[in-house]
């Protein structure tokens, strides 16, 4: 894992779990900075993700912890007991930590207040996760931004949130939310396309992917009822959804209800190295949600040179997507608005070719270098507001 660098800022940075997805941003990080990682819980725990981290590339500690259910498996408060004590025996130039759903949180902060040690806040929660949980932790979630001493946001929204919250906008650093897009193109391009759709049983002239969780929370019923609209102007199309879920049962029964079983393929969970196959054949991903922070499987699908269509609710999309360019922005919770978006894009004069090139050129700024400029930058602003 390496030993600490006296040249480089020591720095912490606490995450609540260890997603696949973050592995090569905290390896880039660890490039520039003198970086430990802890990690305050499974991720087994609330995904069908591998929990280990096989040639992480940077410091990694797993903080002991305990889970509180609050209803599912993917709404769950973490609790580390050892944490305080574990900050106090640990010196750092800066900590950074990831959201603000964990009384981890709270203790980080203060610990950083009382030792003056620069507290940089990274968070991609906006105005649209208006729930009643947010509601009621407001006045807390308003003193953990303000205590901070710089602070790195998802995206646009993200930022905008958190200048709402008391940050300030100078220091107020903009770290995309994003993947390796070179692995996806590069794993996508490699994919045999008619090939693999006949290999899958996709015989239908048309594809539509959903990549996600199955809830409610996600948009899937909404999905299911556009689709069955849309199925009844294009017979030539099919539905694949890839992910797992409780509400899997309920959408199966929904299907064979509407008369669209047929047409709509419950695939299952699928690694996430294996998802660049899926978006290789499909024509149009689909991100319905009724909530979402950002939503990663836009940055890949783009990456793959596929079209997104996604509500209005995505952190992602005042970002990535340009309505009628990369894809479709529409509003959630709104199944007729799907349909008509995914109906523009399979009439005959839209040019999806274009589409397919506006989508790579649009998630090509998007890497993890530059996101993790936007960390060393607020790094930089951190320290030497705190010195001054």
């Amino acid at each position: 894992m390496g030993e600490p660098n006296d040249t480089k800022p020591r720095v912490l940075l606490i995450h609540n779990f260890l997603s696949p997805f973050r592995i090569p941003l905290f390896r880039e990080l660890a490039t520039r900075m003198d970086l430990d990682v802890w990690i305050l819980g499974d991720i087994r725990a609330v995904r069908d993700w591998p929990a280990d981290a096989p040639e992480a590339g940077f410091r990694l500690r797993r903080v002991p912890h305990f889970l509180i259910p609050l209803g599912s498996r993917y709404n769950v408060i973490l609790l580390n007991p050892t944490l305080p004590f574990d900050l106090i025996r640990n010196r750092y130039d800066a900590i950074i930590f990831c959201a603000w759903d964990t009384p981890a949180a709270f203790y980080t902060a203060l610990h950083a207040r009382l030792t003056h040690v620069p507290f940089i806040l990274w968070s991609g929660s906006t105005a649209a996760e208006d729930t009643r949980l947010r509601r009621a932790t407001l006045p807390i979630v308003r003193w953990l931004v303000k205590s901070a001493t710089a602070w790195l946001a998802y995206g646009t929204r993200a930022k905008e949130y958190l200048v709402s919250l008391g940050a300030a906008p100078e220091r107020t650093m903009l770290a995309y939310n994003t993947v390796e897009i070179d692995e996806f193109a590069k794993r996508a391009a490699a994919v045999p396309r008619a090939e693999t759709r006949a290999r899958l049983e996709i015989t239908t002239r048309h594809l539509i992917l959903y990549a996600g969780n199955l809830l409610d929370l996600k948009g899937v019923p909404e999905l299911l009822d556009a689709f069955a609209l849309f199925s009844k102007q294009h017979s030539d199309a099919t539905l694949l959804l890839v992910g797992s879920g409780n509400g899997e049962a309920g959408y199966r029964e929904f299907c064979a209800t509407h008369g669209i079983t047929d047409r709509v393929r419950f695939e299952g969970f699928v690694a996430r190295e294996e998802l660049a196959r899926y978006y290789a054949i499909a024509d149009l991903l689909v991100l319905p949600s009724r909530s979402e922070i950002w939503g990663l499987v836009i940055n890949e699908a783009l990456a793959c040179g596929l079209p997104v269509l996604a509500t209005d609710v995505c952190g992602a999309a005042p970002d990535l997507l340009q309505d009628g360019v990369n894809g479709y922005v529409v509003p959630s919770r709104n199944p007729r608005a799907l349909c008509n978006a995914m109906l523009r894009f399979f009439d005959d004069t839209t040019d999806r070719e274009a589409m397919t090139w506006a989508a790579r050129d649009a998630i090509a700024p998007f890497t993890v270098a530059r996101t993790a400029d936007a960390f060393v930058a607020a790094l930089k602003c951190a320290l030497d507001s705190h010195a001054s």
